[in-house]
């Protein structure tokens, strides 16, 4: 039992150190840390001017009132001015390492910067030791990565120790009281921290939500148009950035008004839901369908060649013909591939005159546009 427990141990901390983080994938996970960094990255920056300018603040006090002698005050002023400029500097710093690396030379001149000779401590009051050493702690809530944020908590809490409990002469009762108050912010800092997790979580997925909402077709599930057009405009680059061949087909349902003035317009829903699924079942991996509206369909096939998509449409027309027998239904479908120059509109305009030759012909075929 006891072997149990240790061994679960680190996943019960984890879950409760980083709450629905914790239960995503870790490719997931890696996304949402880079996606909360960058829209954290200017109340980081903020957080670390504050902690900067409280230092200055405090070391030109000290040297007005005269606690600091000649070259312990150069120093300290020089630190302070360092961190100032390093905080302003990480405002502007885009990569992610480029910032992780300027943040922990921020902490760590931080930290050397109050390792100050014994003598100078001994005199300091524990009130204004605890109101600079807890404002780090602070920054709990503003750090993402669990590494980053438990290695900055244990750098505090170990400069705080040595100060509060090694070189300051304080009397054990306000030890005791320092004490409880750092635990006490540390605890909140990871409890808030764990909050603006979860919430960055549930915001993600509800604009995931809405974006899937926005896009979709109710009746079919498939994309709508203006989500094919988005995705198919960045597939479609892709893959001629790749040398591939982009092709489009525009699907058309023969005589669907009849269908609907005969069988009745749930009837006709149903028969479009079963050719939106005939449709996405014959969709190949990076094939994009979509219901552009009423009973008119398109493909993006972004890797396929003239014969490739002809082949495709005429298994499409047959499927949905053996499909629905039951009202002597049939497609119609214009197929159109890349030429040079040719942007989306282009090839869906192409596919859209070939599905009109197609009617012309009499309906039930494949065009081909030339």
């Amino acid at each position: 039992m006891p072997v149990t427990f240790l061994s679960q141990l680190p996943s019960t901390l984890h879950r409760a150190f980083e709450g629905e983080l914790a239960g995503m994938a870790p490719h997931e996970r890696r996304e949402q840390h880079r996606r909360q960094i960058r829209l954290l990255h200017v109340p980081v920056s903020n957080l670390l001017l504050a902690i900067a300018l409280v230092g200055l603040a405090r070391v030109l006090a000290q040297g007005a009132w005269g606690d600091y002698g000649l070259p312990m005050f150069s120093w300290q002023l020089a630190a302070s001015a360092a961190l100032t400029a390093l905080a302003l500097h990480f405002r502007h710093i885009v990569s992610l390492r480029r910032r992780l690396l300027s943040g922990a030379a921020f902490v760590t001149l931080l930290l050397t910067s109050l390792a100050e000779p014994g003598s100078h401590w001994q005199q300091m009051p524990v009130l204004s030791l605890a109101g600079f050493l807890l404002l780090p702690v602070a920054g709990l809530p503003l750090l993402v990565r669990p590494k980053v944020a438990f290695f900055a908590l244990a750098a505090c809490t170990l400069v705080a120790g040595v100060l509060v409990f090694w070189l300051a002469q304080i009397p054990v009762g306000e030890r005791l009281a320092f004490s409880f108050h750092y635990l006490l912010s540390s605890t909140a800092g990871l409890v808030l921290r764990r909050a603006r997790g979860n919430l960055a979580v549930h915001m993600q997925r509800q604009a995931d939500t809405l974006w899937q909402r926005a896009v979709t077709d109710p009746l079919t599930g498939l994309l709508n148009r203006q989500g094919w057009m988005s995705v198919a405009e960045t597939a479609m680059r892709d893959a001629l950035d790749s040398g591939a061949q982009p092709a489009v087909l525009f699907i058309d349902v023969d005589h669907f008004k009849r269908i609907n003035d005969n069988h009745g317009h749930q009837a006709g829903d149903q028969l479009l839901k079963e050719l939106g699924a005939i449709i996405n079942a014959r969709m190949g991996p990076g094939d994009f369908c979509a219901r552009l509206g009423g009973e008119e369909f398109t493909c993006l096939l972004p890797r396929s060649s003239p014969a490739q998509a002809q082949r495709l449409a005429e298994r499409l027309a047959t499927d949905y013909r053996n499909h629905a027998q039951r009202f002597s239904s049939t497609l119609s479908i214009g197929v159109a591939t890349h030429g040079a120059g040719d942007l989306l509109n282009d090839l869906l305009a192409r596919a859209d005159a070939a599905l009109y030759e197609a009617k012309h012909r009499g309906r039930d075929q494949v065009i081909v546009a030339r």
